[in-house]
């Protein structure tokens, strides 16, 4: 099962990049704790979880960092239990979704969608439902009347105010918000032009709708039209072309368009890391500051490298530093001895050659990291 957020976080979640259900959710559930240690407010992000090959499985809105769920798979799985099911089509797929998810779901974070599912059994057992039918037919004709009461007198307040004019604006924009959903879930099952057309025409599109059309106008390869479309700069289409179609699309973009983005990574991709830490005016995002911090290593700026994984707390980067100054300590400590031996007045050539293969061996390594 793969998730694809339609709304973007920080870049801490990406938008139109899916993700396995378990790192959606192990993500989702480590910046919802963040959010509520830092007392944030909640944050709504639009998904889908799809099958890999665009079949949509579900859709909705997470509103990470609120108190109705502490990830993406507790929320859609409270979703789906709280879901009135009336045929035994619709519960079964529900059991079976719901089965799926808890699978993929880290173990960790796994919740008991039994018990969850008896208990909201027990909640829709209402006094109702333990009514004889006789008194269910009498308070039913009750709840008629009531009702019809009630409609009546909304409908007036209705005609004195302008209560409906707000109904009606409310009707449409949910119409619109469900027709775009419709566009979005198509597009991603492989029909991106009737989503193109309509985000096209559209004279006022939100940022997240422009943000669509140039996932969608990329990956039609339309660069040009991405550009002129959306006033979007070289620099942000590059980097939208990098991360959604890789490195053999930006190349061919960089022909057209020279963008400190397309410097930036194809040089890291030749492992040009002096060219790497040349590139100025890069809008970074957090991938490639660890790329640069990287190419500080390699280049022997090893303070810089450890300047930036500070910066971005990475592990992996300092765990490359740490490896790299203890290699280039045993580097310096073999050259030592060798300038020493052959300084001595009956130097050892034999071991003066056995260092020099283990520098060669040691710098190998350092080469390889």
């Amino acid at each position: 099962m793969q998730v694809l957020f339609t709304t973007p976080l920080e870049e801490e979640i990406p938008a139109f990049q899916s993700l396995s259900l378990t790192d959606a959710v192990q993500l989702t559930n480590d910046i919802d704790q963040r959010l509520k240690k830092q007392n944030k407010s909640p944050v709504a992000l639009d998904f889908m979880v799809h099958d890999g090959e665009g079949q949509k499985l579900y859709t909705g809105t997470y509103h990470i960092g609120s108190s109705f769920a502490a990830n993406l798979y507790e929320h859609i799985c409270y979703r789906l239990i709280e879901r009135r099911m009336r045929r035994d089509e619709e519960i079964q797929q529900r059991d079976r979704l719901l089965h799926q998810l808890t699978q993929e779901a880290p173990s960790a974070l796994r919740i008991d969608v039994n018990d969850h599912l008896r208990r909201q059994e027990e909640a829709n057992q209402t006094w109702w439902s333990r009514l004889s039918p006789k008194a269910r037919i009498m308070g039913g004709a009750a709840a008629g009347v009531m009702l019809l009461v009630m409609v009546f007198a909304i409908g007036m307040v209705a005609v004195v105010s302008d209560q409906s004019n707000a109904l009606a604006a409310m009707h449409q924009s949910y119409e619109e918000e469900q027709q775009m959903n419709d566009l979005y879930a198509e597009a991603m099952a492989g029909d991106p032009d009737t989503a193109i057309d309509v985000l096209q025409e559209k004279n006022d599109r939100s940022d997240q709708e422009t943000a669509v059309l140039v996932h969608l106008l990329i990956g039609q390869g339309a660069y040009e039209e991405a550009i002129q479309m959306t006033d979007q700069s070289a620099e942000a289409i590059a980097s939208a072309i990098f991360d959604q179609q890789g490195i053999e699309a930006l190349t061919a973009f960089q022909e057209e368009h020279e963008t400190a983005v397309g410097h930036f990574e194809l040089a890291y991709e030749d492992a040009r890391f002096d060219d790497v830490v040349a590139v100025d005016d890069v809008p970074m995002n957090a991938e490639r500051q660890e790329k640069l911090g990287y190419a500080y290593m390699k280049t022997g700026n090893v303070d810089e490298a450890k300047q930036m994984a500070s910066e971005i707390s990475s592990e992996s980067l300092n765990d490359h530093i740490q490896t790299y100054e203890t290699l280039t300590a045993d580097i310096d400590d073999r050259q030592t001895q060798i300038d020493e031996e052959e300084e001595a007045d009956d130097p050892d050539d034999d071991q003066i050659e056995e260092w020099e293969e283990e520098i060669a061996d040691l710098e190998t390594q350092r080469d390889d990291l």
